[in-house]
C-alpha cells in the first residue's frame, strides 16, 4: 500500500507540468490585429494590441462611423489615440469618438490648424482632461510585447500639412506594420535621411495613393510585401493614382484597398501575417489592365494598294511598330496608337496571308498583336 502511495503522489506531481503551458508558450500564441477600417475618402485604423490595449490612428470625418465599428469590436476604453496631422478626413471623426470613449493618452505632430474640425478636436481632449503628447521622431510608445515609436515627422514643415503627418512604425515579434499617414515624398526623404529605420511588412500607403506620395526610394527603405490604401470608390481625387500603384506593382507589393475591398483586416501572431480578403492586385480602378489591339481597314486588297492599320488599347499617341511578313521581304513602320496609319503594299502576292506582328511598349512594359490581310 505504501509503494502504491508513493506511486499516485508522484503521478499527481508529474501531470501539471504535461497539462500547463508555459508562459512563453502562452505569449506566443497571442494576437495582434490591425483593422483598416472604410471610412471612404480618409483613414482609420484600430489596433488590439497582443496584451489587450486599444490604440487608434486617427479617426476619418465620420466619427460616429469609427464608434459605431469599434462598439462592433467590443471596445471599452482607447490607451492610446494618434492623430497624424490636422486635415478632416483624417481627424474629423475624433471628437465623436473621444466623446464615446475613455482614452488615456493622445498624440499628435506639433502643428496647428484655423479649422473648424481642429478646434472641435482641441475642445474634446480639453474636455477629457488629457493634454496633446508630441508625436515626433523618436518618440516610444508603452504597449506590452511590441516595439512602438514614431519615425516620424522628423523636422518642422510649416505649413505642410501632410509631411507634418506623424508615421508610426510598430513592431511584434518579427512582423512590422509603418502607417504613413498623408507624408508626401519631402518627409519620406527626410525619413530616409535621418537613417529611421523604416523597413516593414506591411505600409499603409500615404495619402490614400497620390502621386506624391510613396516614392521608389520610400518603397526601396520600406521593402513591403503588403500595402494598404485607404480611400473613397470613386473619390474626386484620383486616388490611388495609377504612378503609385505602378510602383508598388514594380516593387511587388501585394496590395490592398478599401475602396474596393472594405475594411481590411490584418491579424499576425509575430511569425506570420494573414488578412480577411485576397489581395486586391494592381491592375485595376486607376491602372486599368490594357490590352492591345489591331486592325486593317481592308483584309483581302487589291495589289499595290494602300490599307491603313489601326492600333488601340494603349492611350493615344503611344509609339508603336508594325512589322508586315510577306512572302519574300518583311518591312517594318512606325506609327501612333489611335491614329491610321496608311501602307501602300505594292505588287503583294495574290492569295499569300500576310502577317502583321504589332508591338508597343508603354510605362516599362511591352504589349504585342498581330493581325493579317491576303491580296486579291
Amino acid at each position: 500500500m505504501e509503494k502504491f502511495l508513493k506511486l499516485l503522489l508522484s503521478l499527481c506531481l508529474f501531470l501539471p507540468a504535461l497539462t500547463v503551458p508555459s508562459a512563453a508558450g502562452a505569449a506566443s500564441a497571442k494576437e495582434m490585429s490591425v483593422h483598416f477600417i472604410n471610412v471612404g475618402q480618409g483613414d482609420a485604423i484600430y489596433i488590439k494590441a497582443p496584451y489587450g490595449e486599444d490604440i487608434l490612428i486617427d479617426g476619418g470625418r465620420d466619427g460616429d462611423q469609427v464608434v459605431s465599428y469599434l462598439k462592433k469590436q467590443k471596445v471599452k476604453d482607447i490607451e492610446i489615440m494618434i492623430s497624424t496631422h490636422p486635415d478632416a478626413d483624417h481627424m474629423g471623426g475624433l471628437d465623436e469618438v473621444l466623446k464615446a470613449y475613455r482614452v488615456k493618452s493622445v498624440y499628435a505632430p506639433k502643428v496647428s490648424h484655423t479649422t473648424k474640425v481642429y478646434r472641435d478636436f482641441l475642445y474634446a481632449v480639453k474636455k477629457e482632461g488629457l493634454k496633446i503628447k508630441t508625436a515626433s521622431k523618436g518618440v516610444k510608445l508603452a504597449v506590452k510585447g511590441t516595439t512602438a515609436a514614431f519615425v516620424g515627422p522628423v523636422k518642422s514643415y510649416k505649413t505642410d500639412l501632410n509631411n507634418w503627418s506623424a508615421v508610426l512604425k510598430l513592431t511584434y515579434g518579427k512582423k512590422s506594420f509603418l502607417f504613413a499617414g498623408d507624408a508626401e515624398t519631402k518627409a519620406e526623404s527626410d525619413m530616409i535621411r535621418a537613417k529611421e529605420n523604416l523597413k516593414a511588412d506591411v505600409l499603409k500607403v500615404g495619402h490614400h495613393g497620390a502621386k506624391t506620395s510613396t516614392s521608389e526610394a520610400f518603397l526601396k527603405a520600406v521593402k513591403p510585401a503588403y500595402a494598404v490604401i485607404s480611400a473613397g470608390k470613386g473619390n474626386q481625387y484620383g486616388h490611388p493614382s495609377a504612378e503609385v500603384l505602378n510602383r508598388l506593382k514594380k516593387f511587388k507589393v501585394s496590395l490592398f484597398r478599401t475602396d474596393q475591398q472594405g475594411t481590411i483586416v490584418a491579424k499576425t501572431d509575430g511569425k506570420n501575417i494573414r488578412f480577411n480578403v485576397k489581395p486586391a492586385g494592381t491592375a485595376s480602378g486607376s491602372n486599368p489592365a490594357y490590352k492591345l489591339t489591331a486592325s486593317l481597314d481592308n483584309t483581302q486588297p487589291k495589289q499595290n494598294s494602300t490599307i491603313r492599320l489601326t492600333v488601340k488599347g494603349l492611350p493615344n499617341g503611344t509609339d508603336f511598330r508594325a512589322v508586315f511578313h510577306y512572302k519574300t521581304t518583311t518591312t517594318a513602320y512606325s506609327g501612333k496608337i489611335g491614329t491610321p496609319l496608311a501602307v501602300k503594299i505594292g505588287p503583294a502576292k495574290k492569295g499569300y496571308k500576310v502577317i502583321v506582328d504589332v508591338s508597343a511598349v508603354y510605362k516599362g512594359k511591352t504589349y504585342k498583336t498581330q493581325t493579317f490581310f491576303t491580296p486579291r
